[in-house]
């Protein structure tokens, strides 16, 4: 978890920061602090009166009902970002699945070593050090096994992959090839430099990442997976769930037999003022932001019992480093239950006829959406609207998949408009596609790796108003089963305006991919045609 008053760093400054730089930020860190603290001081240090709030929560009715509980023929394996993200967001599960007797594995992507406020704050120092960040690092993974232990995970169930704070985006992104490794700005190093690691010996890339959570997925096997919601605000969130997803997504077209039968239930941690209202309130219950909570959004609550909510408090405590600047915030999430979202599979809508004109305005927006980004303020939807993202649709025909953006302004050729895209191959290959679109109609295909593929011979892409319509022909993206796609905007100097949330698109037969992705117990998905929110409820219990 990231200080909310500090933003996560974008991808252009992550590579050789000077010490210059990071004496700046230090600086800025410390006016974060004192910040925090102002209003920290302003609010009682562990109570939140819910009477003014309570009537701006989701109503119940938008949440799918209270799960069966885990129990002693499960294996559960809970991925975060950060230590104190697995007990933000499933603490109490975590502790309800041991007292079950199932077995249960904490997995962290990073040590959470680059928090500049934080490091300030524990040194009482402006002169934050590469080896003060490594020391930072080393604390909270102290933390991390104590609060493991209050929710009865013993340390060899604790699993720290020791990759750079912060820069999870980035190892998804620019630096997923191992040839030149990624160096930590915070600490710098391009390798963990903690005893306690999975690995000490492989460079910060992204292929080595997605390497370490297959290869714990594979020795694992577990029945229920539990990551970070591709709707997290929080750049590692967002890429720590996005590497679950894709190495589930490997295992699945390997036709790992146990894949078709797990359950994959993600949390939320950062998403705007949420949760509301801030502060210990463990007698309310928490739900979605309202922007997450549409019909059909696949939310569903995981009741806690005052055990599983004692044991939460307990571990969140634990995190001293992070209690001193945040928490009101982190006692936010003690409450009556936890929330967790299904993601139930998501298709392209089929189009009938031969291919969808790219001049036909409606029909485009017609698309159902498999994606949806965050409301912004109003000051930056007039000052960056036409980079601001509001839905992407996904369609196919025989011979073409068909992406459909949606912005909150027209598009205007100041901007310009990325499409990542990570594919999925029937025998376990991956590759990206590399989409870049500039007003009113140039579509090309970065290439910087050999996984890259080249733009597809035939594909076209247009921009009126506020759409940008994109058709791709099959042939020539190798026909593959899935893929994991999201979309950026950059503005001018390419500076990083908006990442959305990313979605995974099935595009393999639609009852083969049926079977392969119903959760334990059968039931049935959303017919092809229908995506993201559109589909029938999920609840744990599937």
């Amino acid at each position: 978890m990231a200080s909310r008053c500090e933003v996560p760093n974008g991808e252009g400054s992550s590579r050789g920061t000077s010490a210059r730089v990071l004496r700046i930020r230090t600086i800025w860190g410390a006016v974060a602090v004192l910040l925090i603290a102002a209003a920290v001081g302003w609010q009682r240090p562990e109570s939140a009166s819910g009477s003014a709030l309570r009537d701006q929560r989701v109503p119940t009715s938008q949440i799918g009902e209270a799960p069966a509980r885990i129990t002693q023929d499960d294996s559960v394996v809970v991925f975060a970002a950060h230590p104190d993200d697995e007990v933000l967001g499933a603490g109490g599960l975590i502790h309800a699945a041991v007292r079950s007797g199932a077995r249960v594995y904490i997995v962290l992507f990073t040590n959470g070593d680059g928090y500049l406020a934080g490091v300030d704050a524990n040194f009482r120092t402006l002169l934050s050090t590469p080896g003060r960040f490594i020391e930072y690092g080393r604390r909270r993974q102290q933390e991390a096994v104590a609060a493991a232990r209050r929710l009865g995970v013993p340390p060899s169930h604790l699993v720290f992959l020791g990759y750079p704070d912060r820069g999870l985006a980035v190892l998804w992104g620019s630096a997923w090839g191992c040839d030149h490794p990624y160096t930590s700005p915070y600490t710098q190093r391009s390798r963990t430099p903690y005893t306690l690691a999975y690995r000490r010996s492989v460079p910060y890339c992204g292929q080595h990442v997605l390497d370490d959570v297959t290869s714990l997925l594979r020795r694992e096997r577990p029945t229920v997976i539990v990551s970070h919601h591709p709707g997290d605000t929080h750049r590692d969130h967002w890429a720590a769930g996005a590497f679950v997803a894709a190495a589930l997504e490997r295992l699945r077209t390997e036709d790992v037999p146990w894949v078709n039968r797990v359950r994959v239930w993600s949390f939320l941690i950062h998403r705007g003022a949420w949760p509301k209202p801030a502060g210990y309130a463990p007698e309310l219950v928490l739900a979605p932001p309202a922007d997450l909570a549409g019909d059909g959004a696949g939310w569903t609550e995981y009741g806690l019992n005052g055990s599983d909510r004692e044991a939460k408090r307990l571990a969140t405590l634990e995190y001293r480093t992070q209690m001193q600047l945040l928490r009101p915030y982190m006692l936010s999430f003690v409450r009556q239950n936890e929330l967790f979202n299904t993601h139930p599979p998501a298709y392209p809508s089929p189009i009938e006829g031969e291919r969808l004109p790219m001049g036909e305005t409606e029909s485009w927006d017609r698309l159902p959406p498999v994606i949806r980004s965050a409301p912004g303020s109003a000051l930056v939807l007039a000052i960056e609207g036409s980079a601001q993202l509001d839905t992407v649709g996904v369609a196919r025909d025989s011979s073409r998949l068909y992406v459909a953006i949606r912005l909150k302004r027209p598009a205007i050729r100041e901007v310009e408009y990325h499409v990542p895209i990570r594919l999925f191959y029937r025998d376990g290959r991956t590759a990206r596609l590399q989409l870049v679109f500039r007003v009113p109609q140039a579509l090309g295909a970065l290439r910087s790796r050999s996984e890259d593929l080249a733009l597809p011979p035939g594909a076209a892409a247009r921009s009126a108003g506020r759409h940008i319509n994109i058709a791709l022909p099959r042939d020539g993206m190798g026909h593959p089963e899935s893929m994991l796609l999201h979309v950026e905007t950059t503005g001018p100097f390419r500076a990083p305006v908006e990442r959305s949330p990313w979605a995974l698109v099935q595009l393999r037969p639609p009852a083969r991919a049926a079977r392969s992705a119903a959760p334990r117990g059968g039931n049935r998905v959303a017919p092809p045609r229908i995506l993201e929110s559109r589909g029938p409820r999920w609840s744990l219990t599937q």
